[in-house]
């Protein structure tokens, strides 16, 4: 998360200083296919965007709870750091949008492949990653680990490596029988490749401690940060949730609770640069006519 003073806010004009509000454009057009859709951003290959409205956009005000796509922004925006910040990361790391959570009584709305034709299948990453919310009111994060080890065509007698972690900031609303979910979450996800069923059905979900939100209306931002400072180790932080190796210290240090308080604030700033660039992108065809009524 990018380091932010006091001094700089007085100083330099940032999208922080500006009003949530979406841009004018005589190109939006009220009732449109979209037509209120003012941001969106996706992570690399994944289909599901994350479509910010322009009623959503309150939700970025201070003391409110944001939205799953908002939710889904954020981290989608973390992963792509992920990506970008170093060559051959492409195979690390899927996420996914918070509705995948409900995907395993899903009848119809979500696209039949989570990846864009061409794009590395969901089982082919070490990390599946996406919001989860089970009660319509607190987000936490779920990261798979390993889930190509129950391909049986990949593996088919080896040692099954894949679990679960469950990210939780409010420990007094937990997932309700997160192992049934990710097991139907896989199912789908596989798109039809054959799964180890005896391991899928034992996998182990660990709910580590982590640092609790002081409110009731920030857990939306906390997915993004746990990622993104699961993100800054791996390998060892898989091994401190799972308790093989734990860090020193408080979970307040372990998982960098101080940079929360900066969060909503950069997410509102990011949000509002990709209104700019959508405001561009409606604005770019100058020789669409406009409704008469307009």
């Amino acid at each position: 998360m990018p380091h932010h003073t006091d001094s700089d806010s007085n100083n330099l004009w940032t999208f922080n200083h500006a009003n949530i509000v979406p841009p004018r454009s005589g190109r939006r057009i009220k009732d449109a296919i979209q037509g209120d859709l003012v941001a969106e951003h996706r992570f690399y290959g994944t289909v599901m965007p994350a479509d910010i409205s322009h009623e959503q956009l309150k939700t970025l005000e201070p003391n409110q709870w944001l939205s799953a796509d908002l939710c889904t922004f954020y981290c989608y925006e973390v992963g792509n750091s992920y990506l970008e910040g170093a060559p051959g990361r492409t195979e690390d790391l899927v996420v996914l949008h918070a509705r995948t959570w409900d995907l395993g009584r899903w009848t119809k709305g979500y696209p039949r492949s989570a990846r864009l034709p061409g794009a590395t299948p969901v089982f082919e990453h070490k990390y599946i990653v996406f919001p989860g919310n089970d009660s319509d009111t607190h987000f936490f994060l779920c990261i798979i680990v390993n889930a190509s080890d129950l391909l049986l065509e990949r593996n088919p007698q080896g040692p099954v490596r894949t679990i679960v972690l469950i990210l939780n900031s409010l420990r007094g609303l937990p997932p309700i029988d997160p192992g049934l979910k990710i097991q139907r979450i896989l199912t789908c996800l596989a798109e039809g490749r054959q799964l180890r069923e005896h391991e899928l059905s034992n996998i182990t979900v660990y709910q580590p401690l982590v640092v609790q939100q002081p409110n009731y209306y920030d857990c939306g931002l906390y997915p993004g940060h746990f990622l993104s400072v699961f993100l800054g180790a791996p390998e060892a932080y898989t091994a401190h949730c799972m308790g093989e190796m734990p860090f020193d210290g408080p979970a307040e240090v372990v998982w960098k609770h101080d940079q929360v308080k900066s969060a909503r604030r950069w997410l509102k700033a990011l949000v509002l640069a990709f209104m700019e660039i959508r405001q561009a992108a409606l604005d770019f065809n100058t020789d669409i006519p406009l409704p008469r009524n307009m």
